[in-house]
């Protein structure tokens, strides 16, 4: 065989070898000519023939076709050009796209999960944008109160996220008093909070109270979460009022596919679910985190005790241990038991400095017919003394003005307030459907007779939903 499927007659074969060395004198050129004019004679004339009418067989296929080895034919079917290599080479580098909208729902903290990435993502961006330019404050006024909260999330097997709800309703601040009167880590109103078992008295304000404010409003959300069946919803509730939510949500139907924006609630109460879902998120991807708070131990102290002079001998910081409790209106306790939260690592010290920590002055407030020789008299010291302790003094007293004198006689004495209690602060107030000069002086620490003076009306006059009034906010129990 030469060449591909050409065979030559046996005769012709036997002949090669002689008709080479003929020609070997004249040059490889005379093969080119001879060898192909005998083919065209005889040999050719014998190869096997093709049919286009009928489908050769494979041998005579095998034949016909160009000789190509096994291993090159697999190559040639699988080599691609070079437009398919390229769009081969860019699938295989480019990432696959994720769905725009994938549920969180192998999140660990419930109030993230079944909620949307892109809603996480955006709300991580919102809370992100809104506190971190106050997140060191934060961190310092966590430390104090943050421990009890944890403890107390703890013990109602609630998220552990919960507590980035005070970052967004005080900023971690229970001294924040709203315009509308809310007080406290978490913002409780006096109804609400009367209605949650939190009560108040004059020593002793319940919505400032760590403890019993968590308690109340991590239950209000745990019951407002079994309602709506959904943490976002349990939140706007939270915020809105649970009747307003129900109502919103029959007019316009809501499932957590829908996303966060969705939400049938007004923008105010939106931000205020993005923004504890942001905070949830950044903490839990160590974006903000929290230092670790003081761990505190209940020390019950009997009266009569002052208690900033407790924290001077016992070292600790000035206004600290007000800080630590926050629920006190006062700063002596003169005639009642008092329960304090005090750091562990302090714990021994203070308890030691106890029977030291007596009140050295108090104060007393002038009523109808008294004089300074008569307030000396009862409270067994003199009038110079009056007169030293309190250099403002004028000639003549007036009814509800404040002295100071030595602790010698307690029954008549006031006590020193809450060193941390915002005094006097101007608050302009709407009035709302159901007030009173009563319920709002109830509700900011202050009488109706001052909120009457402070806005030239009468305390008969009738208020009316709408109307503003200036109020001095004292803080005191409501």
């Amino acid at each position: 065989m030469i060449g591909s499927g050409v065979y030559l007659p046996v005769n012709f074969v036997k002949l090669m070898p002689n008709m080479c060395r003929l020609l070997s004198p004249y040059g490889r050129k005379s093969y080119i000519v001879v060898i192909p004019a005998l083919l065209a004679i005889g040999g050719c004339a014998h190869a096997p023939k093709l049919s286009m009418h009928h489908a050769p067989d494979k041998k005579t296929e095998a034949l016909a076709r160009p000789h190509t080895s096994e291993s090159n034919r697999d190559s040639q079917s699988r080599q691609p050009d070079s437009l398919d290599l390229k769009l081969s080479t860019t699938q295989q580098l480019q990432p696959k796209p994720s769905p725009r909208l994938s549920p969180a729902a192998l999140s660990t903290d419930p109030l993230l999960s079944g909620i949307l990435q892109s809603d996480i993502a955006r709300a991580k961006m919102i809370a992100k944008r809104n506190y971190q330019p106050s997140w060191k404050i934060i961190e310092q006024r966590s430390r104090f109160v943050r421990s009890r909260l944890l403890d107390t999330l703890n013990q109602l097997h609630a998220p552990a996220s919960l507590q980035v709800i005070p970052v967004v309703e005080s900023t971690y601040d229970p001294y924040a008093l709203s315009i509308t009167g809310a007080a406290g880590l978490w913002q409780l109103m006096p109804a609400t909070a009367r209605s949650l078992g939190i009560h108040s008295s004059h020593n002793i304000n319940g919505r400032r109270h760590v403890a019993h404010s968590t308690t109340a409003a991590v239950r209000y959300l745990q019951r407002l979460h079994q309602r709506f069946n959904s943490w976002p919803l349990a939140l706007a509730a939270y915020n809105l009022g649970p009747n307003a939510l129900a109502h919103r949500l029959k007019k316009h139907h809501w499932k957590r596919d829908d996303g966060l924006n969705h939400i049938p609630i007004p923008a105010a109460t939106r931000m205020y679910v993005q923004y504890i879902i942001g905070l949830a998120a950044l903490l839990q991807d160590q974006t903000f985190s929290f230092p670790v708070p003081v761990k505190t131990r209940e020390l019950v102290v009997q009266a009569p005790i002052d208690i900033n002079r407790l924290a001077h001998i016992s070292g600790m910081s000035e206004n600290d241990i007000f800080r630590f409790n926050p629920s006190l209106n006062q700063a002596q306790y003169l005639r009642k038991t008092v329960t304090l939260h005090v750091p562990e690592s302090d714990y021994d010290i203070i308890r030691s400095k106890l029977t030291m920590a007596g009140p050295r002055y108090v104060n007393t407030i002038v009523g109808k017919g008294d004089s300074l020789w008569s307030i000396a008299r009862s409270n067994h010291t003199s009038v110079a003394t009056l007169k030293t302790l309190n250099r403002d003094i004028g000639r003549y007293l007036h009814i509800g003005q404040k002295l100071k004198l030595p602790a010698n006689r307690l029954t008549r004495a006031s006590a020193d307030i809450n060193p941390l209690l915002p005094t006097n602060r101007r608050i302009r107030y709407r009035v709302r459907s159901g007030d009173s000069l009563w319920r709002i002086a109830s509700r900011f620490g202050t009488t109706p007779g001052a909120i009457a003076r402070s806005n030239r009306i009468s305390t008969k006059r009738m208020i009316r939903t709408g109307d503003t009034l200036w109020v001095y906010a004292r803080q005191r129990p409501s």
